[in-house]
């Protein structure tokens, strides 16, 4: 069995995944409920879920375990066990906004004319923002934003500073005070720790599959390099175009259908022995 496997595009993906998972416990139904499903997100596990139930058709089906890696709160109690005592907790979506509203009030005119919590609020969404998409692509603000400057724009870009300040030094004292971490940083951590603990133990026998992913940031590629460095590990993808040859993969600009496969099997291609096992249907 390939460790990467792909499903045509005629049969519906996760009625397909169910019917390969079940078609891997013969003949002895108690067996199902034995390994665990990643996916990308919980509408992702809810509807494999469904699928599961409806090639059950009735009858009684332990099912395994399903967890979608989109998921903080989920993710982190379904794949990290105690993992989750190491980290402090992640700080509450509205107080981090709040919070960064009222850093913004109290820069005075660092963000310009601010006057009222209403003007302030965008503000604070849009920092919140930057900083998710930073801390899920691994990159440190601190450091890549004063070296993102063109010298054309040296000013503004110093008056641009001045408003990140919040997120490059003042933010971050701030979570360290009240014992909190960002959501996204927490989640990367324990996905990081997570891939961490199953490369440790390469030789497990359940069975675990990662289905569903077009593309990932570098946490999830992690985790689905280790899922592939399992002895009961699987990656399986929606339709992979096996017609295009190597040079095209590499080539796809990334408003190509599969630009984020061709990412995403680069990317573990190198990082495991799944380049020697080939894509299977």
């Amino acid at each position: 069995m390939s460790l990467i496997a792909t499903v045509p595009p005629h049969v519906p993906f996760l009625d397909e995944i169910a019917a390969r998972w079940m078609a891997g416990v013969g003949d002895d139904p108690q067996r199902s409920g034995d390994g665990l499903i990643l996916l990308p997100s919980r509408r992702a596990a809810r509807a494999l879920t469904e699928a599961f139930l409806r090639r059950a058709d009735g009858r009684p089906l332990l099912l395994p375990r399903i967890a979608p890696l989109g998921s903080l709160d989920e993710a982190g109690l379904a794949l990290s066990g105690d993992m989750a005592l190491d980290l402090p907790p992640a700080v509450e979506p509205l107080r981090r906004l709040a919070t960064l509203a009222l850093l913004i009030l109290r820069a005075g005119d660092a963000f310009g004319e601010v006057l009222s919590l209403d003007q302030a609020w965008p503000l604070a969404r849009a920092l919140a923002e930057l900083m998710d998409d930073a801390e899920w692509a691994e990159c440190d603000l601190a450091e890549t934003l004063p070296l993102a400057a063109d010298g054309d724009f040296a000013e503004h870009w110093r008056e641009t500073l001045r408003f990140l300040s919040i997120v490059t030094s003042v933010w971050p004292a701030w979570l360290a005070e009240q014992g909190v971490m960002n959501p996204a940083a927490r989640q990367v951590a324990l996905l990081r720790a997570q891939a961490a603990r199953w490369r440790a133990a390469p030789d497990a026998e359940s069975r675990l599959w990662a289905v569903g992913f077009t593309d990932a940031v570098p946490a999830v590629r992690d985790v689905l390099a280790a899922v592939l460095g399992r002895a009961g590990g699987r990656l399986v993808l929606p339709w992979v175009d096996l017609s295009l040859d190597e040079a095209i993969w590499v080539a796809l600009p990334d408003g190509h259908p599969q630009a984020g496969l061709a990412r995403l099997l680069g990317c573990l291609l190198y990082t495991s022995d799944a380049a020697d096992e080939g894509l299977g249907v």
